[in-house]
C-alpha cells in the first residue's frame, strides 16, 4: 500500500516536468497584455502562414520556425492620438519572424505612429 502512494506521489511529480518538457519544443505567443501607455494594443491572431487557426487568444504555443501572423487588435486611443475617426484596419502588413524554441514572444499591434499607414504588428518582449 505504501510502495503505491509512493509510486503515485512520484508520477503526480513527474507530470509538470514532462509537461515542461514538452513545451520546451515549442515558442510561447502572449498577445493579451495590453500596453496602452506605449502605444501597443493585444491582438488576437486568426492566421499564421496564411492559413487560419484557432488559437487561444491571450496565449498559445506554436513549433518553431519562421512564421507569418495577422489577426486584430482592440486599440485603445486614450494615450495614443491618431489622425481620423476609424481605428479599424484591414490593410496592415503581417508580422514576419522567426520563433525559437523555448523562448517567449509578446505579440501586440503598434500604433504609436499618427498616421495609421505606420501602424504593425510587433514583438515587444522576447523571454527566454
Amino acid at each position: 500500500m505504501m510502495r503505491t502512494i509512493k509510486f503515485a506521489l512520484f508520477c503526480l511529480f513527474l507530470l509538470p516536468i514532462q509537461a515542461s518538457a514538452e513545451q520546451q519544443g515549442k515558442a510561447k505567443i502572449i498577445t493579451g497584455f495590453n500596453q496602452a501607455a506605449r502605444c501597443i494594443a493585444p491582438v488576437q491572431i486568426l492566421k499564421i502562414d496564411g492559413r487560419e487557426v484557432n488559437v487561444q487568444k491571450l496565449t498559445f504555443d506554436l513549433v518553431p520556425g519562421r512564421h507569418t501572423m495577422s489577426g486584430r487588435a482592440l486599440i485603445d486611443t486614450s494615450f495614443c492620438q491618431t489622425v481620423g475617426r476609424a481605428t479599424n484596419r484591414s490593410s496592415v502588413p503581417p508580422l514576419v519572424d522567426v520563433f525559437e524554441a523555448g523562448k517567449t514572444y509578446w505579440i501586440g499591434f503598434d500604433h504609436s505612429s499618427s498616421d495609421r499607414k505606420d501602424w504593425n504588428y510587433v514583438i515587444w518582449k522576447v523571454k527566454d
